[in-house]
């Protein structure tokens, strides 16, 4: 039988559920919980999944809020991914609702294929919480949860026209503590040891420092502690902030010259200082293999796209995953006219609109449609392995 014909069969079977993907989607946005915290989002798609015949385990590598949903057996594996937390305050200004919807979506047009057609493979979805703080993948990477998976799909709402995505950046958290010594600030100056004044050098150092950064390099910070009142001299600052490369050779080079910056501050004005420099989210690396059989799926469902990979300024922790397993990354969009940024009222707000269920139909059957092709096309997975390992060794 023709693959053509299976796959407008099995778009059929996903429009038949579209409106129930929908409504789960509506819910999700309407009840925006924090990371880690995603207690109704995970349980409206365990029992979805397990209604649609998947074998669901909730608490997923000893994460309350992750789950794996499993159908079929032996190779290859093919994993799509779930992410539904929300933003502080903005609720689901990323489209988090759409991402996880269309994750299953397209994992039940792909099992109604391995239904039908009796094809030999393994079909997980993975619910991964806390995307946007705390790395809920990073955590299901470490406990094992991604060993047996030969290749991922994850979707993104994005503007603009529909994309494959390109590389992303890696990032590092700033936390630095600048300790002085208070006294009044009329009396007795003398005294005092200005820790506020350490934090303000601080940013002038990194200021004068950004002249030798390449030009992909971003560093931000704000002083969240600076003083308890204007008579008195500040014995405490503190400093949060964070640093972002596309290069992780540059990143931790620049990282290293940051931290200097902040001794050398600290010990002008006479301070003691404590730097925490942890490890965030790694760049993305993108798979050309894998995103042109998405980008031919995508085609054949009429969505217009940007030609390549384009890469963007932002970062996820489907960067670490990249870093391990080949991945397909469609971003799909909810406002096709022009940019506009998400973490945003008005992304917001396009994520429940009629764009949004748009996103949602066009996601789940390309990357349904792109998850059969790997299931029953086992070399284009080692090939996107051997690309995977080819880019990682010429990335720096």
């Amino acid at each position: 039988m023709e693959m053509s014909w299976i796959k407008q069969q099995c778009d059929r079977y996903l429009d038949e559920h579209l409106d129930e993907l929908w409504e789960i989607s509506r819910y999700v946005h309407a009840n925006p919980e924090l990371a880690y915290e995603e207690y109704k989002a995970c349980k409206v798609q365990c029992d979805y999944l397990k209604k649609m015949g998947f074998e669901v385990v909730e608490g997923a590598g000893n994460v309350p809020t992750a789950f794996t949903a499993k159908t079929g057996s032996g190779k290859p594996v093919v994993a799509i991914v779930s992410e539904y937390d929300a933003l502080p305050e903005l609720g689901h200004a990323c489209g988090h609702n759409l991402i996880c919807t269309s994750a299953l979506g397209a994992a039940i047009e792909a099992k109604h294929f391995l239904d039908e057609q009796s094809v030999t493979g393994t079909l997980y979805v993975i619910g991964t919480p806390a995307e946007e703080s705390g790395g809920g993948k990073i955590k299901l990477l470490e406990a094992g949860i991604f060993d047996e998976v030969d290749a991922v799909i994850m979707q993104h709402p994005t503007s603009a026209p529909t994309r494959l995505a390109g590389a992303c950046m890696s990032s590092m958290r700033l936390d630095i503590e600048f300790f002085g010594k208070s006294a009044h600030a009329g009396s007795h100056p003398e005294n005092g040891i200005n820790a506020l004044s350490a934090a303000n050098l601080y940013f002038v150092a990194t200021g004068l420092l950004r002249q030798h950064f390449k030009g992909d390099m971003r560093l931000s910070g704000i002083i969240t502690e600076g003083g308890k009142g204007t008579g008195l001299i500040p014995d405490y600052a503190h400093v949060k902030g964070s640093i972002s490369s596309f290069s992780l050779k540059d990143l931790k080079m620049n990282a290293e010259k940051v931290r200097h910056c902040a001794e050398g501050c600290a010990h002008a004005l006479d301070c003691e200082v404590k730097i925490t420099i942890e490890e965030g989210y790694q760049g993305r690396v993108p798979n050309e293999i894998l995103s042109e059989v998405c980008r031919k799926e995508l085609m054949a469902l009429n969505e217009p796209l940007l030609e390549g990979m384009p890469f963007d300024y932002g970062g996820e922790d489907l960067g670490n995953v990249s870093r391990r397993i080949p991945i397909c990354n469609p971003y799909v969009t909810i406002f096709p006219d022009y940019k506009i940024s998400n973490h945003t009222a008005q992304f917001r707000e396009l994520a429940i609109s009629e764009n949004g269920k748009h996103c949602l139909e066009i996601a789940s059957k390309a990357m349904g449609r792109t998850a059969m092709e790997f299931l029953t096309h086992p070399e284009i997975l080692e090939a996107a392995k051997e690309e995977l390992a080819e880019r990682l060794k010429n990335e720096d």
